[in-house]
Protein backbone atom coordinates (compact mmCIF):
# COMPACT_ATOMS: atom_id res chain seq x y z
CA UNK A 1 0.00 0.00 0.00
CA UNK A 2 1.65 3.44 -0.92
CA UNK A 3 1.18 6.19 1.65
CA UNK A 4 1.14 9.90 0.47
CA UNK A 5 4.20 11.61 1.15
CA UNK A 6 4.09 14.97 3.41
CA UNK A 7 5.00 16.90 0.53
CA UNK A 8 2.02 15.96 -1.61
CA UNK A 9 0.21 18.99 0.69
CA UNK A 10 0.90 22.28 -1.24
CA UNK A 11 0.05 23.71 2.03
CA UNK A 12 3.14 21.35 4.16
CA UNK A 13 5.19 22.22 0.76
CA UNK A 14 5.08 25.63 0.76
CA UNK A 15 5.41 25.44 5.33
CA UNK A 16 8.38 22.77 4.83
CA UNK A 17 10.33 24.11 1.78
CA UNK A 18 9.66 28.10 2.03
CA UNK A 19 8.72 29.02 5.15
CA UNK A 20 11.24 26.65 7.81
CA UNK A 21 13.84 28.01 5.59
CA UNK A 22 13.18 31.40 6.08
CA UNK A 23 12.58 30.64 9.60
CA UNK A 24 15.56 29.09 10.06
CA UNK A 25 17.96 31.72 8.62
CA UNK A 26 16.01 34.05 10.95
CA UNK A 27 16.80 32.07 13.73
CA UNK A 28 20.48 32.12 12.85
CA UNK A 29 20.55 35.75 12.17
CA UNK A 30 18.86 36.04 15.66
CA UNK A 31 21.44 33.41 17.34
CA UNK A 32 24.33 35.63 15.77
CA UNK A 33 22.46 38.84 16.83
CA UNK A 34 21.84 37.99 20.97
CA UNK A 35 25.56 36.80 20.66
CA UNK A 36 26.42 40.21 19.75
CA UNK A 37 24.21 41.78 22.24
CA UNK A 38 25.24 39.82 25.04
CA UNK A 39 28.83 40.34 24.53
CA UNK A 40 27.99 44.06 23.88
CA UNK A 41 25.44 44.11 27.16
CA UNK A 42 28.44 41.77 29.06
CA UNK A 43 30.92 44.24 28.37
CA UNK A 44 28.63 47.20 29.48
CA UNK A 45 28.12 45.74 33.02
CA UNK A 46 31.57 45.50 33.40
CA UNK A 47 32.43 48.71 32.53
CA UNK A 48 29.65 50.21 34.94
CA UNK A 49 31.63 48.10 37.65
CA UNK A 50 35.09 49.28 36.53
CA UNK A 51 33.37 52.84 36.38
CA UNK A 52 32.04 52.36 40.03
CA UNK A 53 35.44 51.18 41.39
CA UNK A 54 37.02 54.24 39.51
CA UNK A 55 34.60 56.82 41.09
CA UNK A 56 35.91 55.58 44.92
CA UNK A 57 39.22 54.66 43.88
CA UNK A 58 40.66 58.85 44.82
CA UNK A 59 39.06 58.86 48.03
CA UNK A 60 39.39 55.38 49.15
CA UNK A 61 43.45 56.37 48.41
CA UNK A 62 43.50 59.34 50.12
CA UNK A 63 41.64 58.19 52.91
CA UNK A 64 44.16 55.14 53.27
CA UNK A 65 47.35 57.62 53.11
CA UNK A 66 46.04 59.84 56.12
CA UNK A 67 44.99 56.58 57.32
CA UNK A 68 41.34 58.03 58.12
CA UNK A 69 39.41 54.89 59.27
CA UNK A 70 36.06 56.48 58.86
CA UNK A 71 36.00 58.11 55.52
CA UNK A 72 37.42 54.52 54.45
CA UNK A 73 34.81 53.34 55.36
CA UNK A 74 31.84 55.26 54.21
CA UNK A 75 33.51 55.65 50.79
CA UNK A 76 33.62 51.79 51.13
CA UNK A 77 29.91 51.47 52.40
CA UNK A 78 29.04 53.96 49.70
CA UNK A 79 30.22 51.73 47.13
CA UNK A 80 28.51 48.51 48.50
CA UNK A 81 25.09 50.45 48.59
CA UNK A 82 25.24 50.41 44.64
CA UNK A 83 22.64 47.41 43.60
CA UNK A 84 24.96 46.02 40.81
CA UNK A 85 28.05 45.50 43.49
CA UNK A 86 27.82 42.46 45.17
CA UNK A 87 31.12 43.21 47.28
CA UNK A 88 34.06 45.69 47.90
CA UNK A 89 37.38 44.85 49.56
CA UNK A 90 40.45 46.66 50.39
CA UNK A 91 43.93 45.34 50.84
CA UNK A 92 47.08 47.09 51.86
CA UNK A 93 50.22 46.07 50.39
CA UNK A 94 50.56 42.54 52.53
CA UNK A 95 47.49 41.07 51.33
CA UNK A 96 45.90 42.23 54.77
CA UNK A 97 42.05 43.31 54.29
CA UNK A 98 41.71 46.66 55.59
CA UNK A 99 37.69 46.92 54.49
CA UNK A 100 35.27 44.04 53.69
CA UNK A 101 31.77 44.57 52.87
CA UNK A 102 29.98 41.80 50.93
CA UNK A 103 28.56 38.27 51.27
CA UNK A 104 31.83 36.10 51.11
CA UNK A 105 34.83 37.46 51.48
CA UNK A 106 38.22 36.84 49.21
CA UNK A 107 40.78 34.52 51.05
CA UNK A 108 44.14 36.14 51.28
CA UNK A 109 45.84 33.95 48.57
CA UNK A 110 43.16 35.62 46.37
CA UNK A 111 43.89 38.35 47.54
CA UNK A 112 47.92 38.23 46.94
CA UNK A 113 47.60 36.75 43.73
CA UNK A 114 46.09 40.05 42.63
CA UNK A 115 48.58 41.85 44.16
CA UNK A 116 51.03 40.08 41.82
CA UNK A 117 48.89 40.95 38.70
CA UNK A 118 48.30 44.87 39.74
CA UNK A 119 52.16 45.69 39.25
CA UNK A 120 51.20 45.87 35.46
CA UNK A 121 48.33 48.16 36.27
CA UNK A 122 44.57 47.05 36.78
CA UNK A 123 42.70 44.04 35.35
CA UNK A 124 39.50 42.22 35.71
CA UNK A 125 38.63 38.56 36.20
CA UNK A 126 35.89 35.64 36.30
CA UNK A 127 36.72 33.90 39.70
CA UNK A 128 34.93 31.75 42.45
CA UNK A 129 34.89 32.83 45.88
CA UNK A 130 34.47 30.88 48.43
CA UNK A 131 31.90 28.85 45.85
CA UNK A 132 30.56 31.60 44.32
CA UNK A 133 30.91 33.00 41.12
CA UNK A 134 31.87 36.70 40.72
CA UNK A 135 33.00 39.08 38.67
CA UNK A 136 36.10 40.84 40.08
CA UNK A 137 37.28 44.36 39.01
CA UNK A 138 41.42 45.11 40.79
CA UNK A 139 42.65 48.33 40.59
CA UNK A 140 46.13 49.18 42.31
CA UNK A 141 46.38 51.65 45.56
CA UNK A 142 49.74 54.14 45.25
CA UNK A 143 50.93 56.36 47.96
CA UNK A 144 52.01 59.98 47.52
CA UNK A 145 55.56 58.64 46.52
CA UNK A 146 53.79 56.43 43.38
CA UNK A 147 54.52 52.93 45.03
CA UNK A 148 51.31 50.81 45.22
CA UNK A 149 50.65 50.09 48.93
CA UNK A 150 47.24 48.58 48.56
CA UNK A 151 44.48 46.85 46.09
CA UNK A 152 40.96 47.77 46.14
CA UNK A 153 38.62 44.63 44.61
CA UNK A 154 34.98 45.51 43.49
CA UNK A 155 32.94 42.37 42.59
CA UNK A 156 29.60 41.23 40.81
CA UNK A 157 27.72 38.39 40.69
CA UNK A 158 28.26 36.17 37.47
CA UNK A 159 24.74 35.15 37.91
CA UNK A 160 23.53 38.63 37.79
CA UNK A 161 25.42 39.03 34.61
CA UNK A 162 23.83 36.12 32.95
CA UNK A 163 20.33 36.50 34.37
CA UNK A 164 19.94 39.42 32.70
CA UNK A 165 21.59 37.89 29.24
CA UNK A 166 18.84 34.71 29.56
CA UNK A 167 16.01 36.96 29.92
CA UNK A 168 17.36 38.51 26.67
CA UNK A 169 17.14 35.34 25.38
CA UNK A 170 13.98 34.63 26.29
CA UNK A 171 12.58 37.81 25.30
CA UNK A 172 14.15 37.63 21.72
CA UNK A 173 13.54 33.75 21.25
CA UNK A 174 9.90 34.27 22.45
CA UNK A 175 9.82 37.00 20.50
CA UNK A 176 10.77 34.99 17.53
CA UNK A 177 8.45 32.20 18.43
CA UNK A 178 5.43 34.35 18.43
CA UNK A 179 6.58 36.00 14.77
CA UNK A 180 7.27 32.62 13.47
CA UNK A 181 3.20 31.45 14.39
CA UNK A 182 1.93 34.35 12.83
CA UNK A 183 3.81 33.66 9.65
CA UNK A 184 3.18 30.77 9.46
CA UNK A 185 -0.22 31.82 10.01
CA UNK A 186 -0.07 34.45 7.72
CA UNK A 187 0.99 32.07 4.96
CA UNK A 188 -1.78 29.17 5.77
CA UNK A 189 -4.45 32.55 5.34
CA UNK A 190 -3.46 32.97 2.50
CA UNK A 191 -2.69 29.63 0.56
CA UNK A 192 -6.04 29.18 1.90
CA UNK A 193 -7.31 32.21 0.08
CA UNK A 194 -5.32 32.88 -2.59
CA UNK A 195 -4.32 29.33 -3.87
CA UNK A 196 -5.83 26.24 -2.11
CA UNK A 197 -9.79 27.61 -2.74
CA UNK A 198 -8.99 28.79 -6.32
CA UNK A 199 -7.61 25.07 -6.72
CA UNK A 200 -10.27 23.52 -4.95
CA UNK A 201 -12.47 25.18 -7.48
CA UNK A 202 -10.55 24.28 -10.44
CA UNK A 203 -10.51 21.01 -9.43
CA UNK A 204 -14.28 20.28 -8.73
CA UNK A 205 -14.38 21.99 -12.16
CA UNK A 206 -12.17 19.24 -13.26
CA UNK A 207 -14.17 16.14 -11.18
CA UNK A 208 -17.42 17.91 -12.70
CA UNK A 209 -16.06 17.43 -16.62
CA UNK A 210 -15.18 13.69 -15.81
CA UNK A 211 -18.54 12.88 -14.69
CA UNK A 212 -20.14 14.22 -18.16
CA UNK A 213 -21.14 18.03 -17.89
CA UNK A 214 -18.99 18.89 -20.82
CA UNK A 215 -20.67 22.01 -20.65
CA UNK A 216 -18.82 23.28 -17.51
CA UNK A 217 -15.96 25.94 -17.79
CA UNK A 218 -13.77 27.13 -14.98
CA UNK A 219 -13.67 30.05 -13.08
CA UNK A 220 -10.65 31.87 -14.51
CA UNK A 221 -9.62 33.26 -11.08
CA UNK A 222 -6.97 33.32 -8.42
CA UNK A 223 -3.36 34.36 -9.26
CA UNK A 224 -2.07 34.51 -12.36
CA UNK A 225 -0.97 31.38 -12.46
CA UNK A 226 -3.75 29.31 -11.24
CA UNK A 227 -6.04 31.66 -13.73
CA UNK A 228 -4.08 30.86 -16.60
CA UNK A 229 -4.46 27.19 -15.68
CA UNK A 230 -7.80 27.35 -15.87
CA UNK A 231 -8.35 29.31 -19.06
CA UNK A 232 -5.42 26.57 -20.41
CA UNK A 233 -8.61 23.80 -18.67
CA UNK A 234 -11.23 25.74 -20.57
CA UNK A 235 -9.26 25.82 -23.67
CA UNK A 236 -8.85 22.72 -24.19
CA UNK A 237 -12.37 21.69 -23.48
CA UNK A 238 -12.96 24.22 -26.12
CA UNK A 239 -11.02 22.39 -28.29
CA UNK A 240 -12.24 18.69 -27.54
CA UNK A 241 -15.76 20.05 -28.00
CA UNK A 242 -14.96 21.67 -31.27
CA UNK A 243 -13.02 18.44 -32.38
CA UNK A 244 -16.27 16.73 -31.39
CA UNK A 245 -18.68 18.58 -32.79
CA UNK A 246 -16.37 18.64 -36.23
CA UNK A 247 -16.10 14.36 -36.14
CA UNK A 248 -19.69 14.55 -35.37
CA UNK A 249 -20.15 16.59 -38.51
CA UNK A 250 -17.98 14.55 -40.36
CA UNK A 251 -19.14 11.41 -39.57
CA UNK A 252 -23.08 12.41 -40.32
CA UNK A 253 -21.48 13.39 -43.63
CA UNK A 254 -19.99 10.44 -44.07
CA UNK A 255 -22.97 7.99 -43.34
CA UNK A 256 -25.06 10.61 -45.12
CA UNK A 257 -22.99 10.04 -48.19
CA UNK A 258 -22.84 6.11 -47.92
CA UNK A 259 -26.90 6.15 -47.22
CA UNK A 260 -26.57 8.08 -50.54
CA UNK A 261 -24.56 6.24 -51.86
CA UNK A 262 -26.46 2.71 -50.84
CA UNK A 263 -29.97 4.51 -52.26
CA UNK A 264 -27.77 5.36 -55.62
CA UNK A 265 -26.43 1.78 -56.14
CA UNK A 266 -30.03 0.41 -54.63
CA UNK A 267 -32.06 2.67 -57.09
CA UNK A 268 -29.73 1.46 -60.30
CA UNK A 269 -30.01 -2.10 -59.85
CA UNK A 270 -34.15 -1.39 -58.97
CA UNK A 271 -33.78 0.54 -62.31
CA UNK A 272 -32.12 -2.22 -64.49
CA UNK A 273 -33.88 -4.65 -62.52
CA UNK A 274 -37.56 -2.63 -63.18
CA UNK A 275 -36.62 -1.90 -66.69
CA UNK A 276 -35.72 -5.70 -67.36
CA UNK A 277 -39.06 -7.15 -65.86
CA UNK A 278 -41.60 -4.49 -67.24
CA UNK A 279 -39.64 -4.97 -71.15
CA UNK A 280 -40.51 -9.22 -70.02
CA UNK A 281 -43.69 -8.92 -69.58
CA UNK A 282 -44.59 -6.07 -72.20
CA UNK A 283 -45.60 -8.13 -74.89
CA UNK A 284 -47.31 -10.57 -72.75
CA UNK A 285 -49.91 -8.48 -71.43
CA UNK A 286 -50.22 -6.93 -75.06
CA UNK A 287 -51.11 -10.25 -76.29
CA UNK A 288 -53.50 -10.86 -73.59
CA UNK A 289 -55.32 -7.67 -73.58
CA UNK A 290 -55.11 -8.82 -77.38
CA UNK A 291 -57.04 -11.83 -77.33
CA UNK A 292 -59.39 -10.37 -74.52
CA UNK A 293 -60.40 -7.74 -77.08
CA UNK A 294 -61.56 -9.89 -79.80
CA UNK A 295 -63.22 -12.27 -77.98
CA UNK A 296 -65.35 -10.01 -76.31
CA UNK A 297 -66.32 -9.33 -80.30
CA UNK A 298 -66.95 -12.65 -80.47
CA UNK A 299 -68.86 -13.52 -77.62
CA UNK A 300 -72.52 -12.48 -76.33
CA UNK A 301 -73.00 -14.14 -72.66
CA UNK A 302 -72.93 -11.71 -70.24
CA UNK A 303 -71.06 -13.71 -67.58
CA UNK A 304 -68.28 -14.16 -70.33
CA UNK A 305 -68.01 -10.48 -70.91
CA UNK A 306 -67.67 -8.98 -67.81
CA UNK A 307 -65.02 -11.43 -66.66
CA UNK A 308 -63.26 -10.43 -70.06
CA UNK A 309 -63.44 -6.79 -69.49
CA UNK A 310 -62.10 -7.62 -65.76
CA UNK A 311 -59.05 -9.55 -67.78
CA UNK A 312 -58.20 -6.23 -69.85
CA UNK A 313 -58.49 -4.01 -66.39
CA UNK A 314 -56.23 -5.65 -64.77
CA UNK A 315 -54.11 -6.14 -67.87
CA UNK A 316 -54.40 -2.23 -68.30
CA UNK A 317 -53.27 -2.03 -64.52
CA UNK A 318 -50.42 -4.28 -65.16
CA UNK A 319 -49.21 -2.29 -68.23
CA UNK A 320 -49.20 1.00 -66.46
CA UNK A 321 -47.39 -0.41 -63.61
CA UNK A 322 -44.78 -1.71 -66.25
CA UNK A 323 -44.13 1.90 -67.26
CA UNK A 324 -43.82 3.19 -64.33
CA UNK A 325 -41.18 0.89 -63.83
CA UNK A 326 -39.88 1.86 -66.87
CA UNK A 327 -39.93 5.39 -65.81
CA UNK A 328 -38.06 4.80 -62.56
CA UNK A 329 -35.40 2.76 -64.41
CA UNK A 330 -34.89 5.19 -67.16
CA UNK A 331 -32.70 8.54 -66.81
CA UNK A 332 -34.14 11.35 -68.71
CA UNK A 333 -31.50 11.80 -71.35
CA UNK A 334 -32.79 15.17 -72.94
CA UNK A 335 -31.16 17.63 -73.25
CA UNK A 336 -31.85 20.54 -70.29
CA UNK A 337 -33.11 23.76 -71.58
CA UNK A 338 -35.44 26.70 -70.53
CA UNK A 339 -38.81 26.44 -69.60
CA UNK A 340 -41.31 28.92 -68.24
CA UNK A 341 -42.85 27.87 -64.89
CA UNK A 342 -46.43 29.06 -65.76
CA UNK A 343 -46.39 26.72 -69.17
CA UNK A 344 -45.00 23.75 -67.60
CA UNK A 345 -47.67 23.80 -65.03
CA UNK A 346 -50.93 24.80 -66.99
CA UNK A 347 -49.65 21.83 -69.44
CA UNK A 348 -49.40 19.42 -66.21
CA UNK A 349 -52.96 20.64 -64.73
CA UNK A 350 -54.29 20.00 -68.49
CA UNK A 351 -53.14 16.46 -68.72
CA UNK A 352 -54.23 15.90 -65.36
CA UNK A 353 -57.83 16.93 -66.23
CA UNK A 354 -57.91 14.49 -69.21
CA UNK A 355 -57.66 11.90 -66.89
CA UNK A 356 -61.07 13.85 -64.48
CA UNK A 357 -59.20 15.04 -61.89
CA UNK A 358 -59.87 19.01 -61.06
CA UNK A 359 -56.42 21.16 -59.26
CA UNK A 360 -57.01 24.88 -58.03
CA UNK A 361 -54.25 26.40 -60.04
CA UNK A 362 -52.80 29.97 -57.92
CA UNK A 363 -50.24 31.39 -60.39
CA UNK A 364 -46.99 32.95 -58.99
CA UNK A 365 -44.93 35.38 -60.44
CA UNK A 366 -42.98 34.47 -63.92
CA UNK A 367 -39.99 32.27 -63.70
CA UNK A 368 -37.81 30.58 -65.60
CA UNK A 369 -35.57 26.87 -64.78
CA UNK A 370 -33.32 24.74 -66.40
CA UNK A 371 -34.38 21.09 -67.22
CA UNK A 372 -36.29 18.50 -69.28
CA UNK A 373 -39.88 19.23 -69.71
CA UNK A 374 -41.53 16.00 -70.12
CA UNK A 375 -39.56 14.69 -66.76
CA UNK A 376 -41.01 17.78 -64.72
CA UNK A 377 -44.64 17.05 -65.95
CA UNK A 378 -44.29 13.58 -64.73
CA UNK A 379 -43.47 14.97 -61.51
CA UNK A 380 -46.03 17.01 -61.31
CA UNK A 381 -48.71 14.59 -62.61
CA UNK A 382 -47.50 11.77 -60.32
CA UNK A 383 -47.65 14.34 -56.83
CA UNK A 384 -51.13 16.25 -58.44
CA UNK A 385 -52.70 12.54 -59.22
CA UNK A 386 -51.88 11.43 -55.21
CA UNK A 387 -53.07 14.43 -53.75
CA UNK A 388 -56.29 13.83 -55.98
CA UNK A 389 -56.50 10.42 -54.81
CA UNK A 390 -56.09 11.28 -51.23
CA UNK A 391 -58.71 13.27 -51.19
CA UNK A 392 -61.16 12.89 -53.82
CA UNK A 393 -63.62 15.40 -52.51
CA UNK A 394 -61.09 18.75 -52.85
CA UNK A 395 -59.64 20.97 -52.78
CA UNK A 396 -56.19 20.84 -53.87
CA UNK A 397 -54.03 23.24 -54.87
CA UNK A 398 -51.45 23.65 -57.42
CA UNK A 399 -49.10 27.15 -56.19
CA UNK A 400 -45.41 28.48 -57.23
CA UNK A 401 -43.27 31.15 -55.61
CA UNK A 402 -39.95 32.67 -55.60
CA UNK A 403 -37.39 32.26 -52.61
CA UNK A 404 -34.00 33.79 -53.70
CA UNK A 405 -32.52 31.84 -56.05
CA UNK A 406 -34.54 29.02 -55.84
CA UNK A 407 -38.48 28.37 -57.12
CA UNK A 408 -40.76 25.97 -54.80
CA UNK A 409 -44.15 24.73 -56.04
CA UNK A 410 -46.19 23.53 -53.86
CA UNK A 411 -48.64 21.05 -54.25
CA UNK A 412 -51.38 20.54 -51.20
CA UNK A 413 -53.96 18.94 -50.51
CA UNK A 414 -56.87 18.92 -47.65
CA UNK A 415 -56.93 14.70 -47.06
CA UNK A 416 -55.69 12.72 -43.90
CA UNK A 417 -52.04 13.69 -44.39
CA UNK A 418 -49.39 11.60 -43.94
CA UNK A 419 -48.42 9.88 -40.47
CA UNK A 420 -44.91 10.30 -39.05
CA UNK A 421 -43.43 7.00 -39.02
CA UNK A 422 -44.61 6.69 -43.03
CA UNK A 423 -42.85 10.50 -43.86
CA UNK A 424 -39.70 8.41 -43.74
CA UNK A 425 -39.96 5.92 -46.02
CA UNK A 426 -42.71 7.52 -48.49
CA UNK A 427 -40.38 8.49 -51.04
CA UNK A 428 -38.57 4.90 -51.02
CA UNK A 429 -39.67 2.63 -54.09
CA UNK A 430 -42.85 0.08 -53.62
CA UNK A 431 -43.62 2.31 -49.97
CA UNK A 432 -47.26 3.20 -50.51
CA UNK A 433 -49.76 4.68 -48.56
CA UNK A 434 -52.47 3.25 -50.53
CA UNK A 435 -54.57 -0.05 -49.74
CA UNK A 436 -53.36 -2.88 -50.89
CA UNK A 437 -53.95 -3.42 -55.38
CA UNK A 438 -54.51 0.45 -55.68
CA UNK A 439 -50.65 1.69 -56.01
CA UNK A 440 -48.02 0.84 -56.98
CA UNK A 441 -45.49 3.11 -54.79
CA UNK A 442 -43.16 4.21 -57.41
CA UNK A 443 -44.73 7.62 -57.87
CA UNK A 444 -42.78 9.26 -55.17
CA UNK A 445 -39.79 7.78 -56.22
CA UNK A 446 -40.01 8.59 -59.79
CA UNK A 447 -40.36 12.07 -58.09
CA UNK A 448 -37.35 11.72 -56.18
CA UNK A 449 -35.57 10.67 -59.35
CA UNK A 450 -36.50 13.18 -61.61
CA UNK A 451 -35.61 16.06 -58.63
CA UNK A 452 -32.29 14.66 -58.31
CA UNK A 453 -31.50 15.05 -61.76
CA UNK A 454 -32.59 18.61 -61.84
CA UNK A 455 -30.31 19.63 -58.83
CA UNK A 456 -33.09 19.70 -56.74
CA UNK A 457 -35.23 18.16 -54.12
CA UNK A 458 -39.18 17.23 -53.14
CA UNK A 459 -39.81 17.91 -49.29
CA UNK A 460 -42.95 16.91 -47.21
CA UNK A 461 -44.42 19.05 -44.93
CA UNK A 462 -48.01 20.09 -43.36
CA UNK A 463 -50.25 21.43 -45.95
CA UNK A 464 -51.84 24.97 -44.70
CA UNK A 465 -55.17 22.91 -46.19
CA UNK A 466 -54.97 20.58 -43.46
CA UNK A 467 -53.30 17.59 -45.28
CA UNK A 468 -49.99 17.42 -46.87
CA UNK A 469 -47.74 19.56 -48.91
CA UNK A 470 -45.26 18.24 -51.60
CA UNK A 471 -42.83 21.02 -52.53
CA UNK A 472 -40.64 20.95 -55.77
CA UNK A 473 -37.54 22.74 -55.18
CA UNK A 474 -35.76 23.88 -58.08
CA UNK A 475 -33.18 26.36 -59.14
CA UNK A 476 -33.70 29.17 -61.17
CA UNK A 477 -31.47 30.91 -63.82
CA UNK A 478 -30.94 34.35 -64.20
CA UNK A 479 -33.74 35.92 -66.81
CA UNK A 480 -33.34 38.39 -69.71
CA UNK A 481 -36.07 40.52 -68.52
CA UNK A 482 -34.25 41.49 -65.29
CA UNK A 483 -30.89 40.68 -65.80
CA UNK A 484 -31.17 39.31 -61.56
CA UNK A 485 -31.78 35.49 -60.11
CA UNK A 486 -35.33 35.63 -59.56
Amino acid sequence: MRFPSIFSNLRLVLIMQVALPVLLVLAMILAIGLSMVGQFIEERMQRDLQQVARTIHLPVSQALERQDLDQLQNSMASVFGITEVYGAYLFDANGRRLSSFGVVNPTKEQATDALEQIVEGEFAQYERIRGRNVYSFFMPIFDATGQPNGLLQVTRRRSDIDRELTELKYWAWGGFGLVSLIILGVITYSHQRAIETPLQKLVESMRRVSQGDREHRAAEQGPIEISQLAKGLNGMLNAIEAAEKSEAQQRSAREQMAERLRQTETMAALGQLSAGVAHELGAPLTVVDGRASRLLRRLENENDVKELNEIRQQAARMTSIIQQLLSFGRSSRAEFRELDVTSLIERAEALLANQGYRVNLVKGSMATIKGDSLSLEQALINLLRNACQACPDGPVELSWEQGGKQLQIHVDDAGPGINEEQKTQIFDPFVTTKAPGEGSGLGLAIVKRILREHQGEVVLSHSPLGGARFSLILPLVLTTDSGTTA
